[in-house]
């Protein structure tokens, strides 16, 4: 059975073993503040844990080789047969070593190993393959050195291989490695195959992405189509009222409406860390700084996922993103779905979105229109003469330009309007334009630089929307899309991830008496607007709820890719998707001493509701 053939071909899955455990080690290092609290022993731990991982990637990639390698008829240790064999290895191996060498930088944005979210992605890597292998040349370099070594030390059949087995013999042994490999790629013989929730059984719970490949997260996400319905509660009244929800709370307002305009301002990448109004005076925003002692900003905001494409179903529709796929991109984009642009369309508002980038980058365009917003303004629509010499080379027209290119088209609009605005220039590679280039402080991170910058070109909107006569009549809402790199050690933990400013600002009255040390998210801005203006609606989700309410002190929710976290001010509790709760103390999120069963059975009911909701198409259920 162990003839030649067998052994060379274990020696070449070994080689690959030894590489995934390199390319841990290089995640390791890139990625060291992630799991700088964890002791050398549990991080051996979870390098011996991942083998499993390894195991079942490499074999789930390399079936057709090991079928090649062992094929039961022929001379398979033949030279020109051994040279197709290590083109099928290379060749079948590159992509996903590529993929492992992406994700070492990758998982800083988004927190988490890569999926299959990077097939809904392609067109914008495709666009910005250029720019993106100058700026992560490394990676690149990496990969190249990576696959180059991995042909060098790819093991050679013996110049004078003994006689091979009999062909019925071979058969048998290839019957029987196919047995091992199905059990392989499943991970053993448990009752349910390996998946990803499976490496998180250490805590800090940050081992578990260590733990994992990014191959196998990727084949895991291939095919998924569909959330796995819960049923916590058994009946939609019990569901409700464990959801603290009255779906007819805003339908007869007991004031008339309000005509303010709404501008929502989107800040690329303005992790709350940067921001000085939320740091004691420490930050990169000395104009958002000042807006902040005008208006309200609150103390504990949240973004309801990591990455940009998830930001605008939370902030355009209440949906926040509690499922490994974006919405946009997921097989429930189809879903019924009502924005708040569709709200405002039905009180009179002219409804709109800029954002300078190419039109159709992440599906935004697509999504605006179905949140009800009416227009959208992408790179097609800046105008052609100004379009070169403002165009920052890499993803869309510098902020400054474009804010004043929005603060123009807004004044061209008739009221009461509702404009979303996404700006990008602190979007890695962080170009600034060369006149300002030392201007702002560069900071201990290469984003600060470009934060700076951003808000800049913040305040020199707000300076030329004060000459406009919509100005007075707007209230302005600013948050960003998502949290980036971090540097600040308070900030390095699960809510730290998603800790983003969120302002509410009107230049015209004052706003109602509100404690901004509550608990503020992205998802809570539809339920705001809304409340704001008096609108009648029975069309809002469960998950939000108006920063207006004093009677709340408000609360976020999100998904770090492994388990469910609820934030309020009293306490945060997490559901994994073994279904078991643990409770943490709030800010810092410090193991509680003492469960709390309320807020347990609000996280599952929010769970439910919104895992069913997706699957059966009823996020509605209970408001229609």
């Amino acid at each position: 059975m162990f003839d030649t053939t067998i052994k060379l071909m274990l020696r070449r899955l070994g080689l690959l073993l030894a590489l995934y455990t390199l390319l841990r080690l290089l995640f390791l290092i890139f990625n060291y503040p992630e799991f700088a609290e964890a002791g050398a022993e549990k991080v051996v731990y979870a390098f011996a844990h991942g083998v499993r991982f390894d195991m079942a990637a490499i074999l789930a990639i390399n079936a057709l080789f090991i079928l090649l390698s062992l094929f039961p008829v022929g001379n398979t240790l033949h030279p020109a047969y051994q040279r197709t064999l290590k083109w099928a290895f290379i060749l079948c191996n590159a992509p996903f070593i590529a993929l492992a060498v992406v994700d070492i930088e990758f998982f800083k944005f988004i927190g988490r190993r890569t999926s299959n979210e990077l097939l809904s992605i392609t067109g914008d890597i495709t666009d910005q393959l250029v720019q993106l292998l100058g700026y992560y040349w490394y990676l690149a370099l990496g990969f190249v050195i990576l696959v180059i070594g991995l042909a060098k030390a790819f093991p050679k059949a013996p110049p004078l291989p003994e006689p091979a087995p009999k062909v019925w013999l071979r058969a048998l042994r290839l019957l029987l490695v196919a047995g091992f490999i199905v059990l392989g790629i499943r991970g053993g013989l448990q009752l349910k195959p390996l998946r990803p929730s499976h490496a998180f059984i250490l805590e800090p719970a940050a081992l578990g992405h260590l733990t994992l490949n990014s191959p196998f997260t990727f084949i895991k996400g291939i095919g998924k189509t569909s959330l796995e319905e819960k049923k916590y509660f058994n009946s939609e009244e019990e569901l409700l009222a464990a959801l603290q929800f009255d779906p007819q709370k805003y339908k007869q307002p007991d004031e008339p409406p309000i005509k303010d305009n709404v501008v929502i301002l989107i800040l690329e990448s303005f992790a709350a860390e940067y921001v000085g109004a939320l740091n004691n005076g420490e930050g990169y925003t000395p104009f958002l700084d000042s807006l902040a002692s005008e208006g309200i900003m609150f103390q504990h905001g949240f973004a309801n996922g990591r990455k940009s494409i998830e930001s605008l179903p939370s902030i355009l529709a209440g949906v926040p993103s509690l499922m490994p796929d974006p919405f946009i991109t997921s097989p429930y984009q189809a879903n019924k779905l009502i924005g708040l642009g569709t709200l405002l369309q039905e009180a009179g508002y002219r409804t709109a979105m800029f954002h300078g980038a190419a039109n159709g980058s992440m599906g935004f365009n697509d999504f605006a229109s179905r949140a009800g917003v009416q227009e959208y303004y992408g790179l097609d629509e800046y105008p052609d003469a100004l379009r070169k010499q403002d165009f920052d080379g890499q993803w869309g027209i510098f902020d400054e330009p474009y804010l004043q290119y929005v603060s123009g088209k807004l004044a061209e609009f008739e009221q009461p309007f509702m404009a979303t605005l996404f700006t990008l220039s602190s979007h890695q590679p962080y170009t600034i334009p060369s006149k300002y280039k030392n201007r702002f402080p560069k900071g201990e991170l290469e984003i600060h630089e470009s934060i700076g910058y951003a808000d800049y070109a913040l305040r020199q909107f707000f300076a030329s929307a004060s000459k406009q006569p919509w100005y007075d009549n707007t209230l302005f809402i600013l948050t960003a899309d998502h949290t980036q790199k971090s540097i600040k050690p308070n900030y390095q933990n699960e809510l730290g991830h998603f800790r983003v400013p969120l302002l509410l600002f009107h230049p015209g009255k004052s706003l109602p008496s509100i404690n901004a040390a509550k608990v503020a998210q992205h998802a809570d801005i539809p339920a705001t607007v809304v409340d704001y203006l008096n609108l009648p609606t029975d069309k809002l989700l469960p998950f939000g709820h108006s920063l207006l309410d004093s009677a709340s002190m408000g609360r976020a929710i999100f998904f770090n890719g492994n388990a469910y976290l609820l934030v309020q001010p009293q306490v945060v509790s997490e559901l994994k998707q073994n279904d078991e709760l643990s409770f943490y103390t709030f800010p810092d999120f410090a193991p509680a001493a003492s469960p709390a069963p309320e807020a347990g059975q609000l996280l599952k009911a929010q769970v439910q509701y919104f895992r069913n909701g997706m699957v059966g198409n009823r996020l509605y259920v209970g408001n229609e």
